[in-house]
């Protein structure tokens, strides 16, 4: 004997919600993702490169202030005779120049390196943090035509262009230590 069939209902609409995704759908999503993605990437590499320049603003900063300090304290002779003014002595680069500690990658710290040079000493200066960049101080003349540079220069991917960060000073006609309110910057994220 047959068995008598059974009626089968229509889906209901509750059926036909729960059915999932069609595949153009899901083609759609994965479209949207691939476009923010796309932009979002870019984006946040950029802002990573940037946020490695803040060291070597935030150390030309110290060093302008230390140059300022220097220049401001009264020097003499053992015969008490008062020593031209002037700023620290040149030097640098320090660490060496094209320091590339890899990839994206910091250079390990050295502060005997810098401990070792008078003018590093006289600035008070010195990089106790893994770091990027390495440093550079020159200075010319004394009193009134007493001038400056300091410089940070970095190879931040490892490859031929540097960028370069550098601030001046010197001394005007009343024996103040003025120096430009910016810093010059070229290939910043090279």
């Amino acid at each position: 004997m047959i068995p008598p069939r059974r009626h089968v209902a229509a889906p209901s609409s509750a059926d036909r919600n729960r059915r999932g995704f069609t595949l153009i759908e899901l083609m759609i999503v994965v479209a949207i993702i691939g476009a923010l993605s796309a932009l979002a990437i870019p984006a946040f590499a950029k802002y990573v490169r940037r946020s490695k320049t803040s060291e070597a603003t935030h150390n030309l900063r110290k060093l302008f202030d230390s140059s300022v300090a220097y220049y401001s304290n009264e020097s003499a002779t053992v015969a008490g005779t008062i020593v031209a003014k002037t700023f620290p002595s040149t030097v640098g680069p320090t660490p060496a120049a094209n320091s590339c500690c890899g990839t994206g990658g910091k250079c390990v710290p050295n502060p005997a390196g810098f401990a070792a040079l008078p003018s590093w000493n006289a600035l008070n200066f010195s990089v106790n943090d893994p770091h990027y960049y390495w440093y550079t101080y020159t200075s010319a003349g004394s009193d009134a035509t007493a001038a400056f540079t300091a410089s940070a220069n970095g190879n931040l991917d490892c490859t031929g262009a540097y960028s370069t960060f550098e601030r001046v000073g010197s001394v005007d006609a009343t024996n103040a230590v003025k120096g430009g309110s910016a810093i010059y910057t070229n290939l910043d994220l090279e």
